[in-house]
């Protein structure tokens, strides 16, 4: 039996053993046994496993969530956008592009993950970064483009 505040919304979802902090909103979503969704989350059309604490003030849009993953607080994981055209963006044409954070990725505050993209198991993204391509797994994710550095998890903690 999940844990959810009075404040708290969940529309059409499938919520499991999960607490459900002060006004979070849950729409069109699975979220897993052990999940922790903090102050002000907001998770849409997503798919969260097991043991996943998404922080307060974060975004979580159209995404598949490994178990294990931290997110922190104020990020936003956006697997939705527009189309680009010549004359602009296609207004209310959404574009859903898959987001997937492998198990036991961690993104720190702030940082924000655009929409089609892959962030691999055991990933670290440092606060405040933007992440625009694909990540491997094991890696820290540093800053944001154009002078991101992904480098291997392990030289980093051998340092």
């Amino acid at each position: 039996m999940p844990t959810v505040d009075d404040t708290a919304r969940v529309v059409d979802s499938d919520v499991g053993r999960a607490e459900i902090r002060e006004f979070a909103t849950i729409h069109d979503a699975e979220i897993g046994d052990g999940c922790r969704l903090y102050e002000r989350a907001s998770v849409k059309k997503s798919r969260l496993e097991g043991d996943i604490d998404v922080n307060a003030g974060t975004y979580v849009e159209n995404a598949e969530v490994g178990p294990g993953v931290q997110i922190g607080p104020n990020c936003s994981v956006v697997g939705v956008t527009h189309e680009l055209r010549e004359d602009g963006m296609a207004f209310r044409n959404d574009v859903f592009e898959r987001v997937v954070l492998g198990t036991g990725a961690f993104l720190g505050a702030g940082v924000v993950v655009g929409p089609g993209l892959e962030i691999g198991e055991g990933t670290v993204v440092s606060a405040g970064a933007t992440v625009t391509d694909d990540v491997s797994s094991e890696k820290l994710v540093l800053g944001s483009p154009p002078t991101q550095r992904i480098v291997p998890l392990d030289e980093w903690l051998d340092r």
